[in-house]
């Protein structure tokens, strides 16, 4: 018997030595380094805090809504987005643009500077649900409003991606009494799935006031019916 169990063992290890690298995941994407956000977060550091509101957080779609308060006038909407963010940021910068204004409801957008800044869908998935979680545990009854990824102009080899990652949120979504995903992203694109070029501006990234005005559009029903819940 010795012989044959040695034969089938030499045949399993190239299979077992296989599988157990396909165990092991490979090694993390680096993150962009929260460091290079220092002097933006120490100037929200140094404003009052203002709680029991609505803030908006994430990446520069938020950082450059400078409309905000007038796109939502009667709701105590507050902006706390830093351009060029990264979910990874976020968690780092959570207690800062988050949790010290105790929020009533917390409308995030982040996700597309993730995946350009070479993070796979999984990767960009899980530091935004670490942020998210980090949220729910320490204001357990902030209800918040998770907008999905944009499609843009210049990024479109990440279109598929984009897709991808919002499928994932909208599932991880679905159930969770606490959180709601809006799709902000279909409105973007025409018939064949190629953003509209009216809704951005030259830089073919950014949201136009157009863009604006339809986000503006999706979100004030959305916001008007959670500011009743929570009120």
């Amino acid at each position: 018997m010795l012989p044959v169990m040695k034969f089938a063992t030499a045949k399993l290890l190239p299979l077992i030595l296989f599988c157990a690298t396909c165990s092991h995941a490979g090694p993390a994407t680096p993150r962009p380094k929260p460091e290079r956000f220092a002097d933006e977060i120490a100037v929200f550091a140094k404003q009052e805090p203002e709680k029991g509101g609505i803030v908006f957080t994430g990446s520069s779609s938020i950082r450059r809504w400078i409309t905000l308060k007038e796109d939502f006038p009667g709701l105590p909407v507050l902006n706390r987005g830093f351009g060029g963010s990264v979910a990874n940021d976020l968690i780092a910068y959570a207690d800062t643009v988050v949790l010290r204004h105790q929020p009533k409801i917390l409308v995030t957008y982040t996700g597309s500077n993730d995946l350009n800044a070479k993070l796979s869908v999984k990767e960009a998935f899980e530091d935004y649900t670490r942020f998210l979680n980090l949220v729910h545990q320490r204001l357990p009854n902030t209800r918040v409003i998770v907008t999905s990824v944009k499609i843009a102009l210049k990024r479109l080899t990440q279109i598929p991606k984009v897709h991808e990652l919002n499928q994932k949120l909208a599932n991880w979504a679905s159930g969770k009494d606490w959180v709601r995903y809006v799709d902000s992203t279909s409105y973007l694109a025409d018939s064949k799935g190629k953003p509209i070029r009216e809704y951005y501006v030259d830089d073919l990234l950014h949201l136009s006031p157009a863009g604006y005005a339809k986000w503006k559009e999706i979100l004030t029903p959305v916001l008007k019916e959670e500011w009743a819940k929570v009120n």
